[in-house]
């Protein structure tokens, strides 16, 4: 035996002199020699597998490894090499778990960092190591370091989902969540696995090598939860709103111990307990306390939200959303009650109920930052989000709406982010109205920045430049239609209208299969502004407005069709469309305002057609609409005329004159008789009562030239009778030349 041991060490010294001297070959048969004398020492092959592997020989060298080890009894020393081999021939699983063998390993000569080190490149190696993600979960739990420790959970749930363990896949989920019941991925997993839904769901086979597959969504499940600048501010355990809520139910209950005969007040020695506790992060005496304080009557708004945040950190949910229900009318936690609401309802599952309180959230920091004029709008874009959002085969959108909302309230500073999104939003929003949910909701972070930039280059009368980059944001998120509202903007603004209008009427189209009717509305009003003579476009929008009670806007644009009917000669469509109004006018918030107006339409049109019996009927009730409008009077007296009814005629144009009179605007009088008589100069009633009218101003001369033209009128006609009556008329007013008239007078009396 000591003369193989000599031997050996012999040739294992010459082995290492030539592995030295790099000759590969001369080094392998020394430590072969080396092997026969000695079969079960490990020196022999570790060089064996040294020098195969500086010849490329990986398989050998990974061979001779794995005996060096057997017959160290695992010396790590040669398990790394091992690994090493292993890793460089793609036995990415084998390597996986040689490595985490060594980190138990190191974990025995109690040896933490090494074998966590150790453990960190098996699951690299191997992601679905199952154990190695146990160990790290439970050591970083220890540390205290959440969100690594998450990561570890995520990584466990990952791994039994995979397995069809989806209860203990939950079951891990809730350990996460004690760590942090606020944390959205955890949340985001849970749903993801009550749907049946795998989680990376990105990464559906699994590595093979490399940091492909699972190991990048670990990874960046990593990035997402340790704490990360966010535009330079720093990210807080929840969010800031909830903490100033809850800053502010303490400083308030604090404030009740401290005023005056606060001792006396029953429960406040249990409430300044309460208080303690929840200082010193003594979680389950605050409740206790804090319940006890509400069955003394101590039931205040700042008790129940800061019960409810206790309830949330021991998931506690249902409780919690009693305690927040009970808050979620002051002002003082509205915003945060709704927003701790939203987190319950998700931990529970409930992900519309969940979508609500978070959009609701939004909508009251978004409220702030508009006027008082677009607050219907904004309200009714935050309900379209809320049915988007909630949508079938929308959870993923809903997901990511909720995780962006907690991170973006999770940082100082987010009040000036709302300001400076709202500056932006304004910027890009020249077509229509956009909403904070717009920016969550985008897609990408990118599809708002093209948006922007699209903004810039319209200003600058780039035109090109600007579709280019609108039409990136809309290969970024085809389905934004903000984006397909700027592109048809700027094709305005470049004077292709006619292609503007094909894209809004696409937009409108859109808008209506997602429900929305003001959108909608908006964007066929600018289909018909672009082209006006699109009579089928403008019927659609009539329809629209009508079924959604629009009627006021309906009656403007069935003003405008009949305009265009008329404009193209076609004065029966003009017609009916003015008739369809008036139809609808008993339904608008001003019948007073819209029947004259559509009355006077209709009415014109019967008068150019000598339909004077129609037009006579629309005048009469014009008349007593607007009795003081001149035109209306004229015209009126005027189709009795025209209808053979004088003696109506004659009484409607009294009943104007006396009502002139009575308005402190006689002096009209004279003109409108005077142009009446023009037209008609033998209406004996109408020179009647100008010749008195004429007489009481003592235009005596005026009113017998009158007279005169009515005489020498009658007696073309052949109307005897009546000239005699005018001419003693003409007697009376004791004309210059009275001796003529009388010698008329006897001649005609003597004729008749």
């Amino acid at each position: 035996m000591a003369n193989n041991r000599t031997l050996f060490e012999q040739a294992l010294s010459r082995g290492h002199s030539y592995f030295w001297d790099q000759r590969w070959e001369n080094a392998i048969a020394e430590f072969e020699t080396a092997a026969q004398e000695m079969p079960k020492e490990p020196a022999s092959y570790a060089g064996l597998g040294d020098a195969y592997l500086e010849l490329n020989k990986v398989v050998d060298a990974l061979e001779n490894y794995k005996l060096a080890a057997r017959y160290s009894g695992g010396n790590i020393i040669y398990l790394r090499k091992v690994a090493d081999a292993q890793e460089r021939l793609g036995q990415m699983d084998e390597a996986g778990k040689t490595y985490m063998a060594i980190g138990e390993m190191e974990l025995s000569r109690q040896r933490l960092n090494e074998a966590m080190d150790h453990w960190h490149r098996a699951i690299r190696l191997e992601p679905n190591l199952l154990r190695a993600h146990q160990r790290l979960a439970s050591v970083y739990k220890r540390q205290g370091a959440v969100p690594n420790a998450i990561r570890e959970y995520l990584a466990i749930a990952r791994i039994l989902q995979m397995q069809g363990e989806a209860d203990k896949a939950l079951q891990t989920c809730q350990l996460a969540l004690q760590l942090d019941p606020r944390n959205a991925e955890v949340l985001t997993a849970i749903e993801h696995i009550r749907q049946g839904e795998p989680l990376f769901k990105d990464e559906q086979t699994m590595p093979k090598s490399g940091l492909t597959g699972l190991g990048e969504a670990v990874q960046r499940m990593t990035l997402a939860l340790e704490d990360r600048d966010w535009q330079g501010k720093k990210r807080m355990d929840t969010a800031v709103p909830v903490q100033v809520a809850r800053d502010t139910a303490m400083s308030q209950l604090a404030e009740r111990l401290f005023s005056s005969n606060a001792e006396e007040a029953p429960g406040n020695a249990l409430l300044s307990q309460a208080l303690d506790y929840q200082r010193r992060n003594m979680t389950e005496e605050a409740i206790n306390a804090y319940e006890k304080a509400i069955a003394a009557g101590v039931s205040t708004n700042a008790v129940h939200f800061n019960l409810g945040l206790l309830y949330q950190d021991k998931l506690r949910f249902e409780a919690a959303i009693t305690a927040f229900e009970h808050a979620i009318n002051d002002p003082e936690y509205r915003l945060a009650s709704h927003f701790s609401l939203g987190e319950c309802h998700r931990a529970r599952g409930r992900v519309e109920k969940a979508i609500e309180h978070f959009i609701t959230v939004l909508q009251i920091v978004d409220m702030a930052t508009v006027q008082r004029g677009q607050a219907d709008r904004l309200i009714q874009l935050y309900e379209n989000l809320y049915e988007t959002l909630t949508a079938q085969g929308e959870r993923d959108q809903a997901t990511g709406f909720a995780n962006s909302l907690v991170q973006f309230l999770s940082h100082k500073g987010w009040e000036d982010k709302v300001k400076e999104a709202r500056s932006r939003l304004n910027a890009i929003s020249s077509a229509g109205m956009m909403i904070l949910g717009d920016v969550l909701t985008a897609g990408s972070e990118h599809v708002l920045e093209s948006l922007f930039l699209s903004q810039e280059y319209t200003r600058r009368g780039m035109y090109n430049s600007a579709i280019e980059e609108t039409y990136r944001a809309i290969q970024l998120s085809p389905d934004y239609l903000s984006a397909h509202i700027q592109l048809g903007d700027i094709l305005i603004q470049q004077g292709r209208r006619e292609a503007a209008a094909i894209k809004y009427s696409t937009i409108a189209n859109t808008y209506l299969a997602r429900d929305d009717t003001n959108g909608a509305i908006t964007a066929y009003e600018k289909v018909v502004e672009l082209n006006p003579l699109d009579v089928a476009m403008r019927g659609r929008l009539i329809n629209l407005l009508r079924q959604h009670g629009y009627i006021d806007r309906a009656l403007e644009h069935y003003q405008s069709v009949g305009e265009t009917y008329y404009q193209l000669a076609q004065v029966d469509r003009a017609r009916t469309t003015y008739q369809d109004a008036l139809n609808l006018v008993d339904q608008s918030s001003d019948p007073d305002k819209w029947q004259p107006r559509f009355l006077r339409l209709a009415a014109d049109i019967d008068m150019q057609r000598f339909n004077w019996k129609q037009a006579l009927t629309a005048y009469r009730d014009l008349r007593d609409m607007e009795p003081d409008d001149e035109r209306t009077a004229i015209t009126l007296v005027d189709l009795y005329y025209k209808v053979g009814q004088p003696n109506n005629a004659v009484r409607a144009l009294d009943q104007y004159l006396v009502q002139l009179v009575r308005a402190g605007r006689g002096a009209k009088l004279i003109g409108i008789l005077e142009d009446m008589i023009q037209q008609r100069p033998s209406d004996a009633n109408l020179v009647d009562r100008l010749v008195r009218l004429y007489t009481q101003q003592k235009r005596r001369q005026d009113a017998v030239e009158l007279l005169d033209k009515l005489g020498e009128a009658q007696l073309e006609i052949g109307d005897t009778a009546a000239a005699i009556i005018t001419i003693e008329k003409i007697l009376g007013l004791q004309p210059p030349n009275i001796a003529s008239y009388h010698q008329l007078l006897a001649q005609l009396r003597q004729a008749s």
